[in-house]
């Protein structure tokens, strides 16, 4: 993949990441004077989720969802989570405001969430899927050897 595409799909991802915070938060506001701060919350974050993965497979990475798909995305969100969680820690350590600093966590860790979305959606970074001529070849190459019979 030239860097050219990787950069525009980092901008779209970020886009989704924009809807999706918008999402969290229109369904927290509507869940909450119904259900309370917590349940609201926990909502908000199932439909988020739902609402970044139809984005992400569509916009950001133009690939069909699958169930496949759907229940392997959560897992590039523990990335993010984590790769935002050890940055707001130390820039706070670093002296960083604590207001700020996840914002900037954020936005460092974008990139990071970013590869672990496509990884865990498209598959391609390790498993891109072989041509025509591969499979061929490589069916040509594990074909057992025809034995004469005598």
């Amino acid at each position: 993949m030239r860097a050219r595409e990787l950069v525009a799909g980092l901008v779209r991802y970020g886009t989704v990441g924009l809807a999706n915070a918008a999402t969290y938060y229109g369904t927290y506001l509507l869940a909450h004077p119904h259900a309370g701060y917590l349940v609201a919350h926990a909502v908000g974050l199932g439909a988020a989720m739902v609402v970044s993965f139809l984005l992400n497979c569509r916009f950001t990475f133009r690939v069909r969802p699958t169930w496949t798909r759907f229940l392997l995305y959560p897992a590039s969100q523990v990335v993010n989570i984590l790769a935002t969680t050890v940055g707001v820690v130390g820039l706070v350590h670093l002296g960083v405001d604590e207001r700020l600093a996840p914002l900037l966590a954020a936005g460092l860790a974008l990139p990071v969430s970013f590869l672990a979305a496509r990884f865990v959606i498209t598959r391609a970074v390790l498993f891109p899927e072989p041509s025509r001529g591969a499979r061929a070849l490589a069916d040509a190459v594990t074909r057992p050897i025809p034995v004469a019979e005598r």
